[in-house]
């Protein structure tokens, strides 16, 4: 039976955001159509390349690597330059300034009225023009307007903006109407005017050469000028139209390269002034930006394709190859899918009739499948724009990982074509397999509408909008099975097969739902329902199948009972596409209206819903439910939202009829990786003449952890053992890594020797070991009465004067290693100073430091190595002894507190369990009361140390018992344990555990 509820208002009608999903980040945003930007960082001595997605602008490296993005703008970038310091993007009538290259927006210039079309960085100032034909002027410092210099429209129309280089307070500004001005902004005034050539101006570039201009125009002309003497001197014209840019290369070779709307470069040869070599189709859209790095032969452009490449011209013939590309969907995606165990990359399929893999970890891993073509190796040779054997767009695909490592595991079918391609995500290109039965042989009014992949890889499904529903092999591409002779009596809207093989559903455009053997021999039923059916996806886990409608309705249908159990909607509009979750507790839809709503299955009701800027055309959660991934109509990234449920504790409840969805902005993109060079790069930049006040403060605080917490809390150095873990074992290491002595050579012995008188003659040998350990004992003796104190000693006695701040001396003890600072404590004995003051006092610091809980594992570690040298000094002086008995007892009150916390987390566990089974055993015998009684008592059970009764008898308490539990060792338990209960004269009964337990054993399994 269908059930079919209403929204009912159990929530609050305010929320201002969606519960479930906020944005993450968008992959596969690479550029737009402003041109980019090469800056050079000196101090690194690498190169950047920042590009403009949207509202936001993106910093690569010189192998394309993204690095870092920017906060996102309020409206999207139409203008981006830089300088030295500072990175400049213009939206909208707003300038806005970024310091450290992304890190801070800390200028804001205001006052254009329109759009700005173009800024320039000049010195101390910053120029710019706006759709007002109106010049303004800024002072980059503070941020004032000083000057607005407006133009006549019909006279001069600004379009290019340029400072000759060496040209002091000059600029050379272009026009519509092909005049161009040279300007001095420092005295407001009109120093020459160029006639120009009667056509638009589009494009301005220096010249390594001083007083050169390169000068491209509207009709596809480039002047190479002289601005001094106001002479042309050389001329070349590309065929393509309209130039879009110019780049000199500064690598000693006299080369300029020109760009055209087409996707076409030019490369010109100044010394010969000709044509030097054409790369044809370079981009697949508007080059937009043309760059030659500094003193390199790499070229960069980007284009409206979405593209950023880098060109190296090292090829005999004056062309480039690629080097390093960055590109994405040159047309909005149609069709996306998670792909992976995990979800790790995004499969996404475009209007450019390719199919690509989108990373969500890193742009560096994205891949690129390839274009759709019936010849794949003609297509290579005669280029992307001119590819004739190009296939429609895919419009919907298949994709599992069971057998991708042995044969094709995706299948798609095409927009308007009756064929099935077949492509290999592992080895990143098109199958070799075109699926298309005989009997729709050479009919092109047939369309391979829905597709399907088995579970275990090896069948693909497909619906045709003929009725007609075929089994193939993908490893073999042969034909396996057809279902009915003709399955629907119209077209075929979704396929899809049950995880084990049993059965294949297909529904279609006559409101049936069919479920047919899986081997092709019967149909098993099927369903009507209330409208066409527009789409199917199946949770292979639970057998749950959504089915949405052309009514804006969504059933969902047990596929083991064949028949619907709930009834989602209506949406307002055409539903675009639907996902479940891995519970299949939630179905998320998508429609033409930009909602995209979540419904709780279980109560048939929507639960949380947000809208967008443009109409989510597909979308795909992942596997482990992380993220949930959305296409949009005309953007062509992929956009990922968070799910904030796997995170925080959410409570969803039905949402109200009269439920409004906020609109949430777009993600951003975010950057792959932080570089280590990050921070040197921003030292490279900021100079220090700059009023860091004014900068934004709304940047990222580094949380540092304080150095202790609390007075109470006692604290660890945070120091490598090998500081201090070692110092009672010094000794046993020095013994243990003491070379053996190699054998010496036993000495000459000379011709004549002594001899000592006697019956039998005898070499008179003279031990000089001896004598030289005399001498030694007589001088040691003299340097001991002699020996000054050291200079450790002396900062202890300073530390003790100085009202017994003891801080320097542990910051020199932290510095030292294990070697010296046994040296050092052993220089304070009492044989070599005659005074036990510098113990007394070595003493007193250590106890100054317990006093406060800081380095508690040092302070061990230096009274243990202490009381080792020391133990003679010890028990000879009277003020010593005390002293350290002073320092015991306070030693053992610290451990005393760390013992009991210890044992308070070691034994939960078991006291617990003893709770439990008391309960256990009085719900048995149905003592009830006691029951409720001990359940109050619960808290008081656990903590209380002790209970006396009035017959002077004493019982442990929850912790005592587990104290004595764990004491033996591990967590055990009491297998003998006597109940007895006291009455007290108010009328209340306890539950007591007498400290007599015997029998111990291991924890059972709960």
């Amino acid at each position: 039976m269908t059930q079919e509820v209403d929204n009912q208002p159990m929530t609050d009608p305010t929320d201002t955001k969606s519960k479930l999903f906020e944005g993450y980040k968008s992959v596969g945003l690479v550029s737009t159509h402003v041109p980019h930007i090469v800056r050079y960082i000196d101090k690194l001595s690498q190169t950047r390349v920042i590009t403009v997605s949207n509202n936001t602008f993106l910093v690569f490296n010189h192998k394309l690597k993204l690095i870092e993005t920017c906060v996102a703008h309020a409206s999207d970038i139409n203008v981006l330059t830089s300088d030295s310091k500072y990175v400049y993007t213009a939206a909208d009538n707003e300038i806005f300034g970024w310091k450290y290259g992304h890190k801070w927006k800390c200028r804001s210039f205001v006052g254009c009225l329109q759009t700005v079309e173009h800024v320039l960085p000049f010195g101390p100032h910053l120029i710019a023009i706006d759709a007002e034909n109106t010049l303004r002027v800024w002072e980059i410092r503070t941020q004032e307007q000083t000057l607005t210099l407006p133009f006549n429209e019909e006279s001069f129309r600004m379009t290019a903006l340029i400072h000759p280089s060496t040209y002091i307070n000059k600029i050379l500004i272009g026009s519509a109407q092909g005049a161009l001005q040279l300007w001095n902004l420092r005295t407001q005034t009109l120093i020459h005017t160029f006639k120009g050539w009667q056509s638009r101006v589009t494009q301005l570039s220096q010249a390594p050469a001083i007083d050169i201009v390169a000068i491209g125009l509207e009709n596809g002309s480039i002047y190479i000028h002289n601005l001094r003497i106001d002479e042309t001197l050389m001329k070349f014209r590309q065929e393509w139209g309209s130039v879009q840019c110019l780049s000199f290369r500064s690598d000693g070779q006299p080369f300029m390269v020109s760009a055209s709307m087409s996707g076409h470069l030019a490369v010109w040869n100044l010394e010969h002034k000709r044509l030097e070599s054409q790369m044809r189709h370079i981009h697949s859209g508007q080059v937009v930006g043309t760059t030659f790095i500094e003193r390199e032969p790499l070229l960069v452009t980007n284009s409206t394709d979405n593209s950023l490449k880098i060109w190296c011209f090292d090829e005999s013939d004056s062309t480039g190859r690629i080097l390093y590309q960055r590109e994405g969907h040159t047309k909005p995606p149609t069709r996306i899918r998670f792909h992976g165990f995990k979800g790790q990359y995004v499969l996404s399929a475009g209007l450019d009739s390719s199919l690509r893999a989108f990373s969500i970890f890193s742009e560096r891993l994205n891949r690129n499948l390839g274009i759709a073509s019936y010849n794949r190796k003609l297509s290579k040779k005669k280029g992307v724009r001119k590819d004739t054997h190009r296939m429609k767009p895919i419009v919907d695909f298949t994709a599992e990982t069971t057998r991708e490592k042995e044969w094709d595991g995706i299948a798609a079918c095409h927009r308007r074509l009756n064929t099935v391609t077949t492509w290999s995500f592992d080895n990143c290109r098109m199958g070799k397999h075109k699926l298309l039965h005989q009997r729709f042989a050479g009919q092109y009014n047939v369309v391979a509408l829905c597709v399907c992949l088995s579970s275990c890889g090896n069948f693909v499904t497909m619906g045709y909008n003929t009725g007609h529903v075929d089994r193939y092999n993908i490893q073999s591409g042969i034909h396996r099975a057809t279902y009915g002779k003709r399955a629907h009596a119209s077209a075929v809207r979704g396929v899809a097969s049950d995880g084990l093989n049993q059965f294949v559903i297909s529904g279609g455009n006559d409101s049936k739902l069919k479920f047919w053997r899986f081997n092709g021999k019967g149909l098993l039923g099927e369903l009507t329902l209330d409208a066409p059916i527009s789409q199917l996806v199946l949770h292979k886990e639970s057998s749950l199948l959504a089915v949405s409608l052309d009514n804006f309705y969504v059933n969902i249908i047990d596929c083991e009972m064949r028949r619907p159990i709930r009834v989602l909607g209506p949406h307002g509009n055409r539903v675009t596409d639907m996902c479940f979750n891995n519970e299949s507790r939630w179905l998320i839809t998508s429609s033409m209206d930009s909602i995209i709503r979540v419904w709780d299955l279980p109560l048939g009701l929507l639960v949380d819903a947000f809208r967008v800027s443009t109409p989510c055309v597909s979308l795909s959660l992942s596997p482990t439910g992380e993220f949930l991934a959305t296409a949009h109509s005309e953007e062509v990234g992929i956009y990922l939202w968070a799910n904030i449920s796997l995170y925080a504790p959410i409570t969803l409840r039905p949402l109200p009829q009269d439920f409004e969805p906020v609109l949430l902005e777009m993600p951003v993109i975010r950057s792959d990786e932080e570089e280590e060079e990050e921070m040197i790069e921003s030292n490279a930049v900021f100079d220090g003449t700059e009023d860091v006040e004014q900068m934004d403060t709304n940047e990222d605080v580094v949380y540092k952890s304080p150095e202790q917490l609390a007075n109470d809390l006692i604290t660890l150095s945070s120091l490598p053992d090998s500081k201090w873990k070692n110092l009672l074992c010094l000794d046993l290491i020095k013994k243990r890594n003491k070379p053996k002595e190699p054998v010496h050579k036993p000495e000459n012995a000379p011709f004549f020797l002594p001899t000592v008188a006697g019956l039998e003659p005898k070499f008179a040998i003279e031990d000089k070991d001896d004598h030289k350990n005399k001498d030694k004992q007589i001088d040691s003796h003299i340097v001991d009465k002699l020996k000054p104190i050291s200079m450790f000693g002396k900062l202890i006695i300073t530390c003790h004067e100085n009202e017994s701040n003891y801080d320097p001396l542990l910051d020199l003890l932290k510095t030292m290693g294990p070697s010296a600072i046994d040296a050092e404590i052993r220089s304070l004995s009492t044989q070599l100073n005659g005074s036990p003051n510098l113990l007394i006092y070595f003493l007193d610091a250590m106890e100054a430091t317990l006093k406060t809980n800081k380095d508690f594992e040092l302070i061990q570690s230096y009274l243990g190595l202490f009381l080792k040298i020391h133990t003679e000094d010890i028990v000879t002086n009277e003020a010593l002894k005390t002293r350290c008995e002073q320092l015991s007892q306070m030693t053992d009150e610290l451990w005393d507190r760390l013992s009991k916390e210890f044992n308070k987390s070691l034994c939960n566990k078991s006291t617990n369990f003893f709770v439990y089974e008391i309960e256990k055993q009085l719900v048995r015998n149905q003592c009830f009361a006691d029951f409720h009684l001990l359940y109050e008592r619960r808290p008081v059970l656990l903590n209380e140390p002790f209970v006396h009764t009035p017959s002077g008898d004493h019982f442990a308490g929850g912790l005592e018992l587990s104290a004595q539990c764990c004491g033996r060792g591990t967590h055990h338990l009491f297998d003998d344990i006597r109940y007895e209960y006291i009455r007290e004269k108010v009328g209340v009964s306890e539950l007591l555990l007498p400290l007599r337990a015997v029998n111990f054993g291991p924890i059972p399994h709960e």
